[in-house]
């Protein structure tokens, strides 16, 4: 009975885990070794934190932010915001998760995703807006380019 519960609680951590991996379009989503290993760490905090009598919500938050280390803002979720927010009136909507996913094949907006370090943490409030304008005006060329 112990075991059914361990293995239901990390096949929830294993099935959120993939389609945030997913849906965000991180490259660690083919990455079985990543998967599982983040999984276990995810499943160890649980365990130990309830083992030291930590409220099971306490517990499971802990649990979902190592599950999540360093994943929390996506190159695709960078650009798609770009996109939604600054270029809403130049492409329609049903196509912006396909035009985000395009832009991040392009060597140009990736050095500047390079430049400003971004790695999946958060951002840095310093340099987030110069980076959302920097990118805004490369993607602005591509489109100009597209002649949309």
């Amino acid at each position: 009975m112990k075991q059914n519960v361990e293995l239901r609680e990390m096949d929830g951590y294993r099935v959120y885990l993939l389609g945030h991996l997913r849906d965000h379009y991180f490259p660690q989503y083919t990455n079985k070794k990543f998967v599982d290993a983040r999984v276990d760490e995810a499943y160890d905090t649980f365990v130990t934190l309830r083992l030291e009598g930590h409220d099971p919500v306490i517990a499971q938050e802990m649990a979902m932010r190592t599950l999540l280390a360093g994943l929390y803002v996506s190159r695709y979720d960078i650009v798609y915001s770009v996109i939604e927010e600054s270029l809403w009136t130049r492409l329609p909507e049903e196509y912006w998760p396909d035009f985000a996913v395009h832009l991040l094949t392009k060597k140009s907006v990736h050095d500047i995703l390079d430049r400003y370090e971004v790695n999946g943490d958060f951002l840095d409030r310093e340099t987030h807006q110069p980076m959302l304008t920097e990118l805004l005006g490369e993607i602005s060329e591509i489109l100009d380019g597209y002649e949309l």
